[in-house]
């Protein structure tokens, strides 16, 4: 089957980001966006028209940082220290706030390990989207890894043979989970790679979560 090239005309601005973003997780990252002159459309020639980049926020910045926060989940409770909240906007959303909090977990994957769990709030921990578990080789490394999901549109993870959304293959490191974290049951799934002090990759990897969960 031959593929298709799909218009939509007459986008109201405030409409024109969401959509870009929506596309983008679809996996078309780079659509051809003309103005529209007043009173008609304009013409369709290479002069009108441009790519538009994918709507990350370039300016995470911290807002909080905050000591002793704790989050329940259904069978333990995490305690967080450090517990950091970082701004970022965006054409989509405008103003978003996510928290990263930095926890140790015992007897995780086998041993003893790091993790940075990334939540959707403006204060304390609220909504969890993401955990970066640090790999095996993390001392050596200081890297941690986040599974990618939202192969159905949802919570279901990316395999090998899945193609992934085109912000993850144009804007992320990416590897197998398991050859990072190597123990009986570990997934044979894709995976967001980020080194420990790389906030803004671990904040992008959680807000493009957020949008296939909430539909932010």
């Amino acid at each position: 089957m031959c593929p298709f090239t799909v218009t939509v005309e007459i986008v109201p601005d405030r409409e024109l980001g969401p959509l870009l973003a929506r596309l983008s997780e679809a996996g078309f990252a780079n659509p051809i966006v003309s103005h529209v002159e007043a009173g008609g459309l304009s013409a369709r020639t290479a002069a009108s028209a441009r790519p538009v980049s994918v709507d990350l926020p370039e300016d995470w910045r911290l807002t909080h940082d905050r000591r002793d926060e704790s989050y329940r989940w259904p069978k333990t409770r995490d305690s967080y220290s450090p517990y950091r909240v970082f701004l970022g906007t965006t054409r989509a959303e405008g103003a978003v706030q996510i928290g990263l909090g930095e926890t140790i977990r015992e007897n995780a994957w086998g041993r003893e390990r790091k993790y940075v769990v990334a939540f959707l709030t403006g204060g304390s921990p609220q909504h969890p989207l993401v955990e970066f578990v640090a790999a095996d080789d993390f001392e050596a490394t200081r890297e941690l890894v986040a599974v990618i999901r939202g192969s159905d549109g949802a919570r279901r993870m990316y395999g090998i043979g899945d193609k992934l959304p085109a912000v993850y293959a144009e804007h992320f490191r990416t590897q197998i989970y398991n050859e990072r974290v190597a123990y009986p049951g570990a997934w044979n799934k894709l995976v967001v790679v980020a080194r420990e002090n790389d906030h803004a990759t671990m904040l992008n990897h959680a807000l493009i979560q957020s949008r296939r969960r909430y539909g932010t």
